[in-house]
């Protein structure tokens, strides 16, 4: 499966499926940054959902419209998923399941680092932005900047850089250092 030329339109298509089917979602990761005004690059979209039974089932019903296939590294079209997404493969253990779908990799982020209660931690700071006729559950920047702190990964730091440049209200560092007593 082609992963799209723009993520943005991925973002909206991708949000346009699942607000038809009902689902309850924040959208997190670098589409958070992006969609902030931060430019930064990124190949899927991070989706929290609300971990309802109900909630999980019209997930899997709207990322089976897409074709979705099991994410694994070195095999750029995925693996065949038996029988198609359900609930119950939101259920396990995993903080996050990879997919790549007929609109480009998604990843259905259950934990997110420093929030892992998920949606619910995550509700609180969230917003929502419209793009273009699509109606997008974004997550708090704030809560981004924390959750990337925590992670650390390179494509982290590098993005964190360009958040703090942005928003630098926002860094964890950025609170002036007491006066010095001498």
């Amino acid at each position: 499966m082609a992963e799209p030329a723009d993520p943005d339109r991925q973002l909206e298509e991708l949000c346009r499926v699942l607000n038809y089917f009902g689902v309850g979602y924040i959208v997190f990761g670098s589409h958070v940054a992006r969609l902030n005004g931060v430019p930064v690059e990124t190949v899927d979209v991070d989706v929290v959902p609300a971990r309802m039974v109900d909630n999980l089932t019209r997930l899997a019903e709207a990322l089976n419209l897409l074709r979705p296939r099991w994410r694994v590294e070195g095999i750029p079209e995925g693996m065949k998923i038996d029988g198609g997404l359900e609930a119950r493969h939101f259920l396990g253990d995993s903080d996050a399941i990879g997919l790549v779908t007929r609109l480009g990799p998604v990843d259905v982020v259950l934990e997110p680092r420093g929030f892992e209660a998920g949606y619910t931690a995550l509700i609180a700071g969230s917003t929502t932005v419209r793009r273009g006729d699509v109606e997008i559950r974004v997550g708090g920047l704030a809560d981004l900047i924390r959750s990337k702190e925590l992670l650390r990964r390179a494509k982290d730091v590098e993005h964190l850089a360009a958040l703090y440049e942005r928003f630098p209200e926002l860094a964890i560092d950025s609170q002036p250092e007491p006066p010095d007593p001498r």
